[in-house]
């Protein structure tokens, strides 16, 4: 009937994008079936498929996925077609994206004035969609469109262009009516070059541009067994035809006969070992789960649902039979307030099932993966700590992995509809989405605010990544040249360790799997079996070895150049005073701060010249937290590119009578940070985060104490978190603080310092 060419352009792609747009092709792939099956001639250009495709990274820090603009165009066909089709997708919504869509465009009409041009959805669903409209027709200058599904409409269409008549409308829409999706074909896959798209999926795979929860490694397939889904949710994009005001079935399914011809088809003609399955929800009825499966174990294939599945449908036998099949499962919990995911977002969800799926999950060694949401309108402060408290209990107890993402609305949602009603953007985006998801939240709360949305996130993420144990600290020795006022181990006798003992260690902790290393003290520079324990370190394969030191000993050039060369990959030296004065007031011996600076002088060039990283930590007292902006151009003399910048803890010698008030010293920590942020990087660390309002990222190294062992001198084992846990706790605050998942809260001192804490934080 009509010569019909369709095009699948390269996409260009925010670097943070969502979603799987190395699958968009699927529907333009289901597409063209459809139209040769209706007598159409049909032929297929794909960015995806070509022999150089892959993963390229532009120079304006976008990504693209195929091939360049230029290099597609020129693979355009010389034959005339009658009518050509382009593939449309949420990602060409983009703005950059539609922008190169609209040259695209400019040389369709350039090169075939009289062929008109359908700007098509060929939606088969699964991954998220962005309601559009004749405006953005215009925008990219296309004269006609197509909405949703394909199937029943695009055929016609192309045959009514083809004949030179007019639609009745610019926009056709494509809503199912019953429609049997046993009766369509298969995707056209002879029309593609399937050995190009699985070169194209290793080198993306390859790139490593992104952390993924699913493997690319080809060679693999997407493919559909269900399109739709029966429910609701206010952020989802499914069934965007039914948010348009259509009506239309909401969710239907594959046989299991044709699911199984399907699936042979890939196996045996094309070689595809893995499936990924884009189904909306692939787990609508149990029942139709059980015949994927029974296909993928009948011909041997992988699977991946990189949709999460409802963990209310989900049975323990699936859950064994999924464990045989699948890397990882992955199911959308959403809220762990019933109020927020119900009435809300309105999912319908038993809450109780996620927590048995992660318990089937851990029996069976499946790795589990929730989808967690934060942000929507109306929702308290005290619902998102019980969502952020959920996840890490789940994480905590099951091994079950959080993936925390923001509510986003998207245009066509009812999410979106609701926001836009109400005007609680902070920050409107409605096209270029891919940021947002999990980069930056853009709604107004009830009693919560963005920025703390975006650090309780972050918070979380990073007490996960700290959680299993894997660095060591080992005080060397309880010797020292100094005699600190705040020391944590000054109040120990003067003695080194047992090096055996301490060889030991290293070998036992490195046998489980620990590999950052920290050698601490006392003074560890004043220990005689320094050099042999680093040494050992590094025979081992420790990946990180890092000495603090206060750096006295560095001020012999020798002395630095053999310890920079021991091993170490860091050194970190103790400054604790912009000046003479306050550093030995601090330290309390004569003669160390010009040492301390001599040693700097000597071990930092080298350091930067060897690879090793280098910085310098402050301890805050009332005497040194005056003079912080001093310190911080002192650091800028010196070349320090890290700081970390340590408040008091309630241990050792340390006392209330030189702790600084941390709400009076807080601001000052964070004008150091304005002042010279741009040349030094700063850690805050024993700070509750909640004192530094906007500066939350600051603070996420101190996490990092949940992954740190403490060997002292005496050989005690101890957890730092733990050991540090035991002179902190929750005050008033921390009830209803988005941050005190990852907080044990404020440290509390003896006598007058607690006094002061319970009359400003109550018990």
């Amino acid at each position: 009937m009509a010569r019909t060419l369709l095009l699948q352009p390269p996409l260009l792609l925010h670097a943070d994008f969502i979603d799987y747009p190395y699958f968009a092709s699927l529907g333009l792939w289901q597409a063209a079936a459809g139209l040769r099956a209706a007598g159409h001639d049909v032929a297929v250009l794909d960015a995806l498929c070509q022999p150089g495709s892959g993963l390229l990274r532009e120079s304006n820090g976008l990504v693209r996925l195929g091939i360049p603009l230029s290099g597609f165009l020129a693979k355009l066909p010389a034959e005339r077609p009658d009518v050509v089709v382009i593939a449309h997708c949420p990602w060409l919504r983009a703005r950059p994206a539609s922008a190169e869509l609209a040259r695209l465009a400019a040389h369709l009409q350039q090169r075939w004035p009289q062929v008109p041009v359908v700007l098509a959805d060929c939606d088969v669903g699964g991954m998220h969609y962005i309601a559009w409209d004749t405006a953005d027709l215009d925008e990219v200058g296309i004269a006609y469109g197509q909405q949703y599904e394909a199937d029943a409409v695009l055929p016609e269409l192309v045959a009514l262009l083809a004949r030179g008549e007019q639609p009745a409308q610019r926009i056709t829409p494509g809503v199912p009516q019953g429609d049997d999706l046993d009766s369509l074909p298969f995707p056209a896959y002879d029309l593609i070059d399937m050995d190009a798209f699985q070169r194209f999926l290793g080198r993306v795979q390859a790139a490593g541009h992104k952390r993924e929860i699913f493997s690319l490694a080809p060679p693999l397939l997407a493919w559909k067994t269900a399109r739709g889904c029966a429910f609701r949710c206010n952020f989802c994009t499914s069934n965007a035809w039914s948010r348009s005001g259509h009506a239309g079935r909401m969710y239907r399914m594959h046989g299991a006969a044709y699911l199984e011809a399907h699936a042979r088809l890939l196996r045996e003609r094309y070689g595809i070992e893995r499936l990924v399955t884009l189904d909306e929800l692939a787990n609508g009825q149990p029942a139709h789960l059980d015949a994927v499966l029974d296909v993928a174990e009948k011909l041997d294939l992988r699977l991946d649902f990189p949709n999460g599945m409802r963990a209310d449908r989900l049975e323990q036998g699936q859950i064994r039979r999924l464990a045989q099949r699948v890397d990882t499962l992955s199911v959308s919990a959403e809220s762990a307030s019933d109020h927020v995911a119900n009435a809300m977002i309105g999912k319908r969800i038993d809450l109780d099932a996620t927590a048995h799926v992660a318990n089937w999950c851990q029996q069976e060694g499946l790795r589990l993966c929730v989808h967690w949401m934060i942000g929507q309108p109306g929702e308290t402060r005290a619902e998102i700590r019980q969502t952020l408290q959920a996840a890490w209990n789940l994480y905590e107890t099951t091994g079950a992995e959080p993936l925390l993402q923001f509510a986003t609305p998207i245009l066509g949602t009812a999410l979106h509809a609701e926001v836009t009603a109400r005007n609680l953007w902070t920050s409107r985006e409605d096209r270029d989405i891919g940021p947002l998801f999990q980069g930056k939240p853009v709604l107004r709360g009830v009693d919560w605010t963005p920025d703390e949305l975006w650090a309780a996130k972050r918070i979380l993420e990073t007490k996960v990544s700290m959680w299993r144990p894997r660095k060591i600290i080992m005080n060397t020795t309880y010797i020292c040249n100094n005699h600190c006022v705040f020391c944590a181990t000054g109040n120990r006798s003067d003695w080194h360790g047992d090096l055996d003992k301490q060889l030991a260690f290293l070998h036992e902790r490195r046998a489980q799997g620990y590999d950052l290393c920290d050698f601490d003290g006392g003074e560890p520079t004043t220990n005689p079996n320094l050099i042999k324990l680093i040494s050992e370190a590094k025979k081992l394969g420790y990946q990180q070895i890092n000495l603090t030191t206060n750096g006295r000993l560095l001020s012999v050039p020798r002395n630095a150049e053999k310890l920079v060369r021991s091993g170490l990959t860091s050194i970190l030296v103790s400054l604790h005073g912009p000046n003479e004065e306050v550093h030995e007031r601090n330290v309390r011996a004569k003669g160390a701060f010009a040492q301390t600076i001599a040693g700097i002088e000597n071990a930092r060039p080298l350091c930067d010249r060897l690879g090793l990283d280098f910085g310098v930590n402050v301890t805050l007292t009332k005497t040194n937290a005056p003079a912080l902006l001093e310190y911080g151009e002192l650091l800028v003399r010196l070349g320090v590119k890290l700081c970390n910048v340590q408040f008091l803890t309630p241990f050792g010698r340390a006392s209330a009578e030189c702790q600084p008030d941390p709400a009076e010293t807080a601001p000052l920590v964070m004008q150091l940070i304005d002042r010279f942020s741009d040349k030094i990087r700063f850690q805050i660390i024993n700070l509750p985060v909640c004192y530094l309002p906007g500066y939350e990222a600051w603070a996420l190294s101190d996490i990092g104490k949940l992954q740190r062992h403490m060997v002292f001198v005496s050989g005690d084992d101890v957890n730092l978190f733990e050991y540090l846990q035991s002179r902190r706790r929750h005050e008033k605050p921390c009830e209803t603080c988005l941050y005190s998942i990852a907080c044990e809260g404020f440290y509390f001192w003896p006598d007058a310092w607690q006094d002061e804490a319970h009359a400003r934080f109550g018990d």
